[in-house]
């Protein structure tokens, strides 16, 4: 009776050797021991710390200029590397050659206005300067009258003394009548004037803005596309304005940033100064250092996932890479770590009937057991207990 299960004890511990035997390497994690650590994970663009803006023509900010907004034409490629001068984009000039068409014809019609304006002031004066000699005339007339009635009745030489009164205040009133339409008419000849100096100006200004809408590079560098209000980067066909003028920049290379947002629930774990891990998609075999330089006081909402977060600026270490504005970039901030720690994948632990479990290969086959995890972070676990440094554990539950 012992013997047969003496036989069979003997054939199952046989088949968890054979088993344990056949597991694949490439299906189990050996257990590591090193440095633990603790860590938010946020992604992130690359910008650089400071920058020169590729503005729209000065001449554009002017509000005199009667045009709102304007189309970008041509953009150099992201990326390109100018010299300061050298060509960048070119503003669409459609508006501003009809706002020079509209600006000559009101200038062709005040020209004529003004010219008309002359003729009728011209004219207008020469009738009162006669009207002058006319009761200039009628003065002397009236003087003669008065010097001849000097031998004629009282009533006579009275009226004769009321007809000059008279004629003296006519004249007086012409001469008045005609300065009052002199400078009536220097007043509407002046306003035309001011109004042709006005549209002459504007003139000047739009030439200059058709010339200015060539856009050159203010300094060297390399050309980075400016970023909307709804995130997406302003391109061929976009429209710029005095309200929203930057076409392109020129980053200062020399400090770069990685620019994040960090969910509310993680921020108060965040502070400046922190040392951040950095992978960036340009390039993946690599991790570079930052340092966190700022985290914002007020949270907004973090873009396609209805959560508020928080701005948080970190410097990167380029350690020889040519990092540039616009990468995309993932950020492991360091909230914790510690030394001679026991770590597995997260992936293999499982739960079974209320305890964390791993499958440990063993000489004797493969074996379930409990292990005690205190802390995660988004790859691994800490194991305090169950395992040592070294055991193998598969990856998956055994068939």
């Amino acid at each position: 009776m012992l013997l047969p299960l003496f036989v069979i004890i003997l054939i199952f511990l046989g088949y968890r050797f054979f088993m344990a035997d056949t597991v694949d390497k490439d299906e189990m994690v050996v257990v590591e021991k090193g440095r633990f650590e603790y860590y938010v994970v946020s992604m992130g663009e690359l910008e650089a710390h400071e920058s020169k803006d590729i503005m729209i023509p000065d001449v554009l900010l002017n509000r005199t200029v009667r045009i709102r907004q304007i189309a970008i034409n041509d953009l150099v490629r992201e990326g390109t590397e100018v010299k300061k001068g050298d060509y960048v984009a070119t503003l669409d000039p459609s508006e501003v050659e009809e706002h020079l068409k509209s600006t000559q014809e009101t200038l062709d019609m005040l020209y004529a206005n003004l010219e008309n304006a002359k003729m009728d002031s011209s004219l207008n004066l020469t009738d009162a300067r006669d009207a002058i000699r006319r009761s200039h005339d009628n003065v002397l007339d009236a003087e003669v009258k008065v010097e001849q009635s000097v031998y004629e009745s009282k009533a006579v030489q009275r009226q004769a003394a009321i007809e000059l009164e008279m004629a003296r205040r006519q004249m007086e009133q012409k001469k008045r009548n005609y300065q009052q339409q002199k400078r009536k008419n220097e007043l509407s000849v002046r306003r035309i004037e001011d109004n042709i100096r006005q549209e002459e100006q504007q003139m000047e200004t739009l030439q200059q803005l058709k010339r200015d809408l060539v856009i050159k590079a203010p300094s060297g560098g390399v050309v980075v596309y400016v970023r909307e209000w709804d995130g997406e980067k302003k391109k061929v066909g976009d429209m710029v304005s005095r309200w929203d003028p930057r076409i392109a920049l020129l980053p200062d290379l020399s400090t770069i940033l990685s620019v994040t947002y960090v969910k509310e629930i993680d921020v108060n774990e965040i502070h400046e100064g922190m040392a951040v891990k950095i992978t960036i998609d340009a390039f993946p075999e690599e991790e570079f250092n930052g340092v966190v330089r700022t985290v914002a006081n007020i949270g907004q909402e973090i873009e396609g996932q209805f959560l508020n977060g928080f701005k948080v600026e970190i410097e990167v270490n380029p350690n020889g890479f040519d990092l540039l504005p616009g990468m995309t970039s993932t950020n492991r901030f360091i909230i914790q770590a510690i030394d001679n720690q026991l770590m597995i994948p997260r992936d293999v632990v499982f739960v079974e009937e209320n305890e964390q479990v791993v499958y440990k290969k063993t000489p004797l086959g493969i074996v379930r057991q409990e292990v005690k995890i205190e802390g995660e972070n988004e790859k691994m676990v800490r194991v305090t207990e169950g395992l040592s440094e070294g055991d193998k554990i598969l990856k998956h539950p055994p068939q």
